[in-house]
């Protein structure tokens, strides 16, 4: 034991004053996916394997092909090694996007990507104090009751009509809705379940009554693990996402709702409507499968409790001063379309009966051609003065008839301004409906 000068014994320190060893940072040598800091790394090599890792750690496909897209415009536009990317470089990128009008959120995935693949994946610090850019906080859209029956009414086919429903009827988003089987319909405990949706969590809805009765006939013809809602290529896949946003928009057509409604619209009315008729609001999280409840509380701005509507001053004056100068006509003609390009002839006969409900008119349409169709099933109705209603059959009463027309002509009754052009040729023969009981008109099939 050595002494210290003044003859006292010396010990060696210990506790939190014993000397330590040198930290040394292995974690870019042990844990990075592409050691940038080694050498020049190629950006094709380096593209491959982000997209690997991505792969092995589950990230979504749709996740996948964003970061992928990011990478490589970025990279692209950078023009060296992903070794000698600098924060100021992504902070360059990230204006150049600003500037070019690209909203938040797509600023939002480029700064995620790259935060992912460069800090996460090769613990670089290139996006290091790069904070997420705030988002627009905008009210989504949202369909009163008496438009989302007549949506419902609108579709053309029992298979939109399905769909339009279903997404209403729970709430489900539509990629939810696709992915759909019979199996997973339970009809004893009256439930759909949701597998792997969004984050990859499973859910239950409820299952509508009024689609009780028409799903029950269609599981007795397929198989249990058969799509609810098959793709119509002949392959075993469910519809595509883009189908169903395009029937919805036919639908908005068709119903004349002037709102900018898409799939999601549905869900948001489902939510909306459930808290204005007094659901708990933490049922309805569980319905909509959030994570959390702030989640939910963005539909409690637009959900208005029966009893709190407020009046507005001006509709409290007497004598509202609108009310005189304004006059409104229901009888009004619509807009004339301009001329459709003449693909075909279709003759429209309207032969005028009664029944139960008053007038009705029943129609008969004739495609000519070789051989010439038939199609039967629309009705005319007028349910008040001036106001024109058209009842449709669905498509797959027609589709036997339809397939001995030509593909153009067939893809004509998937279009919504061709039943805008049927409702006007009758609307205008309806009016004229007690000059002759039995009409007969040619109008352009385009």
């Amino acid at each position: 034991m050595s002494t210290y000068t003044s003859g006292q014994p010396y010990r060696l320190a210990r506790g939190r004053y014993a000397p330590h060893q040198d930290v040394v940072d292995l974690l870019s040598l042990r844990h990075a996916v592409v050691d940038l800091d080694a050498a020049v790394v190629d950006a094709g090599a380096f593209m491959v394997a982000m997209d690997r890792e991505l792969k092995i750690r589950f990230y979504q496909p749709k996740t996948r092909k964003a970061y992928r897209t990011v990478l490589s415009t970025f990279l692209r536009w950078f023009g060296g090694s992903p070794s000698q990317v600098t924060r100021e470089n992504v902070r360059e990128w990230l204006e150049l996007l600003v500037d070019g009008g690209a909203e938040s959120s797509w600023v939002s995935v480029h700064l995620s990507a790259l935060r992912t693949m460069f800090d996460k994946m090769c613990c670089r610090d290139v996006t290091l104090g790069l904070m997420t850019p705030r988002r627009a906080s905008r009210m989504p859209v949202v369909l009163s009751t008496d438009e989302v029956k007549r949506l419902l009414l609108a579709a053309p086919s029992l298979r939109d009509k399905l769909l339009l429903g279903l997404m209403y009827a729970t709430g489900m988003r539509v990629s939810e809705v696709v992915r759909l089987r019979f199996v997973d319909v339970d009809f004893g405990r009256r439930c759909i379940a949701v597998r792997q949706g969004k984050g990859r969590k499973d859910r239950e809805v409820m299952l509508p009554r009024s689609f009780e009765s028409l799903l029950e006939r269609l599981r007795q013809v397929h198989r249990p693990e058969d799509f609810l809602f098959p793709s119509t290529d002949g392959v075993d896949r469910y519809v595509s996402p883009r189908t169903v946003q395009r029937a919805v928009r036919r639908a908005c057509q068709l119903a004349e709702i002037g709102k900018p409604a898409t799939c999601h619209t549905l869900r948001h009315s489902f939510a909306t409507h459930l808290l204005e008729s007094g659901t708990d609001i933490r049922f309805i999280q569980k319905l909509l499968g959030h994570l959390r409840l702030e989640t939910t509380t963005l539909y409690t701005r637009l959900a208005v409790a029966s009893g709190s509507r407020a009046t507005s001053p001006l509709d409290m004056l007497e004598g509202p001063p609108l009310s005189s100068t304004v006059s409104m006509s229901s009888t009004a003609p619509a807009p004339a379309l301009p001329p459709p390009e003449a693909r075909g002839r279709l003759g429209i006969h309207l032969v005028v009966a009664r029944d139960e409900r008053g007038e009705r008119g029943d129609v008969t349409l004739v495609v000519r051609g070789e051989p010439s169709v038939r199609l039967t099933g629309v009705v005319v109705r007028e349910p008040r003065a001036g106001f024109i209603s058209l009842e449709l059959p669905p498509l797959e009463e027609w589709a036997p008839s339809l397939s001995f027309c030509a593909a153009d002509i067939q893809a004509r009754f998937d279009e919504g301004d061709f039943y805008e052009l049927l409702r006007d040729a009758l609307a205008e023969r309806w009016r004229r409906r007690h000059e002759q009981r039995v009409c007969v008109v040619t109008s352009v099939l385009s």
